[in-house]
């Protein structure tokens, strides 16, 4: 069977056996996608850039998409786009808020470390929008992210800054998925899936008026607060036409070891280096 499309994982929070690269908290992707090629997200620092060398993926030239505006998923394009070169960077708007996570009174900043400005001087040719779209024939953007379900709600220590500076729990309005549509179903590419990540897949069949799902890999964030989560998102899943079930970051080892334990045939631990074809 022929091969439709390649993901390789460059920054996670392990490292795979491959040897030389490295591991942070983070997230990053390389996809091809017949002979189109993206990055999704950036990870944290210049790790994607160092692990790309390191499995002999050439990223001159290739555009950029981001699932929203985390640090650990924008704070490597700096050093991504000294690599791209002038590329596009597809993203939400709401991408550049100032974005804060709130424990034990104090308040951290988690948002992009750099403003619009001085990314589009690195060759960053920003495309924005809220909207589900198709950024290459047969490759999706959700856009933002319907809430349907009860049990996946946001984090209550996420928090947004207005102008006004008043602090309230951050929606994560710009968090999307990447969604590729192959011969045989959907494979479904998550950030942190902030908006819930069954809600994520229901949108994704929406959007692409496709039903099979057939692969998910990426940050579910099943790591925060997944107790609750965890049990329902699993019954979620169960009798679904699942083929691979590749999560990592954010979704944390018990989590993970859940999924695993639950789909033990479709399960992929997901690393750096992680390879899936499809």
């Amino acid at each position: 069977m022929k091969r439709e499309m390649r993901m390789v994982t460059l920054s996670e929070n392990s490292a795979g056996l491959r040897g030389g690269v490295l591991a942070e908290h983070g997230f990053s992707a390389y996809v091809e996608f017949g002979d189109f090629r993206l990055i999704f997200d950036s990870g944290q620092t210049t790790t994607a850039v160092h692990n790309a060398a390191v499995l002999g993926i050439d990223i001159e030239g290739v555009p950029i998409a981001l699932s929203h505006g985390h640090y650990d998923h924008t704070g490597g394009l700096a050093s991504l786009l000294k690599k791209t070169g002038t590329v596009a960077v597809y993203a939400h708007p709401g991408v550049f808020s100032s974005r804060y996570s709130q424990r034990g009174g104090s308040l951290r900043q988690n948002g992009i470390p750099f403003k619009k400005e001085d990314l589009e001087k690195m060759g960053a040719g920003f495309d924005l929008s809220r909207n589900a779209r198709e950024i290459h024939p047969g490759l999706w953007l959700t856009g933002e992210v319907t809430r349907l379900t009860a049990f996946e709600r946001a984090s209550e220590d996420l928090v947004i800054l207005s102008e006004d500076g008043e602090i309230a729990i951050d929606p994560l309005l710009d968090d999307q998925a990447l969604v590729i549509v192959l011969e045989r179903g959907l494979f479904v590419l998550l950030g942190c899936a902030h908006s819930g990540m069954i809600n994520t897949l229901e949108h994704a069949r929406k959007v692409t008026g496709v039903d099979t799902i057939l692969g998910v890999a990426g940050g579910t964030h099943l790591g925060f607060g997944g107790e609750k989560k965890l049990p329902k998102t699993i019954e979620a899943l169960r009798g679904s036409d699942l083929e691979i079930l590749a999560p990592c970051h954010c979704t944390g080892l018990p989590a993970a070891s859940a999924l695993a334990a639950e789909f033990p045939d479709r399960f992929v631990f997901n690393s750096v280096g992680t390879e899936i074809e499809l």
